[in-house]
């Protein structure tokens, strides 16, 4: 889109006058009472048109492993529905996969949550995408608001925010996460309503009433929000999420003057609206590749994401071409995978397919190369022998595992699942 200098940092500073601290002059940092836990917006009207006057409403939960959780916020929020609106049969679609971000969510938005149809989609990545630049946030999230109403210009996004506890310790000292800030700058951008699940937590733990991190059986006079600095606790973390969304529930339901939302131009150049999930047809493949049946092992354990895949053994290759911009994989990583090496248009690069999580199997993704030229690429995926020192990688709880049984973990296999494309793969 194009926009002066001068209106894009007007529009920056109404985005962030009073919700953000000014990090770079800390003397100007707001206190946590100053910063803002929701912004309506357009808020969500169709949803609760459709809740007054349809039989059936349908929810989309789209995230990471904290929306991923049984009896979390997730079900807690579809049950105040159900409590609230009895006359509405409410169905909810768990789109979360844990440790993902919105760099796989706008690849697979409209497999796990679009067809399925929903009125309104929660979308939460906050925590997931924290490692990440805001010029890489943008272009992904502003991807998957758009496939969203592309579909359907009466659904209704909501965008929450959730916290570690590092990011929680800085809500206290009236810090917003940098990738919360990029989410909401483009949040205001689209009327999207905003929720900011952390405030209360942070409030509760500055006034002493809730740790973050213990052992609830040790600490039976406070709130104990989680074990693992990360994962609210079903009876005591979770609640605190789903009353804060209740609590906007309660004031965005007023407004049902529902209308369709209009796509305006793109807030950044390139959102990865083209972002395709390719799956593979075996003809690119080369090598003792084993296509794993879905009725047994690791095929089966996820086929519902991932309803092929391929097990290659060092020496296999994947060749392919393909148009477009950005190119990365949707694949399993765990005790027995190791390193692949990528060759494209005569560059190569080795990556690690392994990490300190490792002592299981679990989906994951990367992005093997973006802001590319808009043209056709030459593209070779090689596995390699190469068993990288794994006891130096895993986390210490994970390095138990390695300890007990190091043979578990001396592969060096890869398991290929699709390709994840911006723009179009070039059939042979």
């Amino acid at each position: 889109m194009k926009r002066s200098y001068f209106s894009f940092f007007i529009l920056l500073l109404f985005v962030f006058a009073e919700a953000y601290p000014t990090t770079s002059h800390p003397e100007k940092e707001k206190s946590l009472e100053q910063l803002k836990e929701f912004h309506q917006r357009g808020g969500l009207p169709n949803f609760f048109r459709k809740v007054k006057h349809n039989r059936e409403v349908r929810i989309g939960y789209f995230g990471g492993s904290i929306t991923a959780a049984g009896d979390g916020w997730r079900d807690l929020t579809c049950n105040w529905l159900r409590v609230n609106f009895p006359q509405t049969i409410f169905r909810q679609t768990n789109g979360a996969i844990g440790g993902t971000g919105s760099d796989l969510g706008v690849f697979r938005i409209e497999k796990d949550i679009l067809r399925h149809k929903p009125d309104l989609v929660f979308v939460e990545f906050a925590v997931n995408d924290g490692g990440r630049t805001r010029e890489s946030i943008l272009p992904t999230m502003e991807g998957i608001v758009r496939k969203i109403w592309e579909a359907d210009p009466l659904i209704d996004i909501c965008f929450v925010y959730t916290v570690s506890e590092g990011l929680c310790n800085k809500l206290i000292q009236g810090e917003i996460h940098p990738a919360t800030m990029a989410m909401e700058e483009l949040a205001a951008y689209y009327g999207i309503p905003g929720i900011h699940l952390g405030m209360e937590i942070a409030r509760l733990q500055k006034e002493g009433k809730l740790l973050f991190t213990a052992e609830p059986a040790e600490n039976t006079s406070k709130i104990v929000f989680t074990r693992d600095h990360v994962h609210p606790l079903s009876e005591s973390g979770h609640p605190l999420y789903a009353a804060t969304v209740a609590k906007y529930f309660s004031l965005m339901q007023k407004n049902t003057a529902g209308k369709p939302h209009i796509l305006s131009d793109p807030y950044v150049a390139n959102p990865w609206t083209d972002a395709r999930m390719v799956v593979l047809s075996g003809s690119e493949l080369s090598g003792d590749w084993q296509k794993l049946p879905a009725t047994e092992g690791i095929g089966k354990q996820f086929s519902s994401r991932l309803p092929v895949i391929f097990k290659g053994s060092p020496g296999c290759k994947a060749q392919f071409r393909f148009k477009g911009t950005a190119l990365g994989l949707y694949d399993i990583i765990g005790p027995g995978t190791g390193v692949i090496r990528l060759h494209i248009d005569g560059q190569e690069k080795d990556v690690l397919r392994f990490d300190r999580y490792c002592s299981y199997y679990r989906l994951a993704n990367t992005i093997l190369v973006d802001n590319l030229k808009d043209t056709i690429h030459e593209v070779e995926i090689e596995v390699l022998g190469e068993n990288p020192e794994k006891s130096k990688i895993l986390m210490e709880n994970h390095l138990e595992k390695f300890k007990e049984d190091p043979a578990f973990f001396s592969g060096s296999n890869y398991y290929l699942g699709n390709l994840l494309i911006v723009g179009d793969l070039i059939e042979n």
